[in-house]
């Protein structure tokens, strides 16, 4: 009489029913997402001036220089007015900086419209944007950040090191706890 198979183990039947990579890629994923956004150190970040962005979305003195905000906590947000991402993100940004604001974080919107900021104060109006707007009109920021994609943030602590990059959208808790880990 031929012996009895063994019973599967707990592994088999995982493997079997097709549970056990998908639960390993979403515990990958949220593991790979969660050490995206911790705060790091990318080294230091490179100085740029650029012009506001007026009332009338001109570009306009006085001159934002990266490296006079040294001793806050700066969160630089590439955008543009036609990015969908960049929009829904806006709401986040106003937020964050109403929140921090007090506690050293400065905000600053780099917009990238290749056709000039002539819109951005009409979504600074309709999106309750306080914080700084300034306007890359040679690009020069977004090389030195190597912004390949929007939106893209860059946080950078007191000390003036790059400690966060993230292209593309984010939530408002997952960038509050970036934000608080630096501050």
């Amino acid at each position: 009489m031929p012996a009895a198979p063994p019973s599967p183990t707990l592994i088999d039947r995982l493997l079997a029913e097709k549970v056990l990579f998908p639960l390993l890629g979403i515990a990958l994923l949220g593991s790979l997402m969660f050490m995206g956004l911790r705060p790091k150190h990318y080294g230091p970040a490179p100085d740029f001036e650029l012009p506001s962005v007026s009332a009338e979305g001109a570009v306009a003195e006085p001159q934002v220089r990266l490296q006079s905000l040294r001793g806050s906590v700066v969160l630089l947000d590439f955008w543009a007015t036609w990015c969908g991402p960049c929009r829904a993100e806006l709401p986040i940004l106003a937020s964050l900086h109403r929140r921090y604001e007090a506690r050293g974080l400065r905000v600053v919107g780099v917009n990238v419209d290749e056709g000039g900021p002539s819109l951005v104060p009409q979504f600074q109006r309709h999106f309750g944007l306080g914080y700084t707007l300034v306007y890359d009109d040679r690009g020069e920021a977004s090389r030195l950040f190597g912004v390949q994609g929007l939106p893209t943030l860059v946080l950078i602590d007191r000390s003036g090191e790059v400690r966060l990059r993230h292209a593309g959208g984010i939530s408002e808790d997952d960038l509050a706890h970036a934000i608080e880990q630096v501050l």
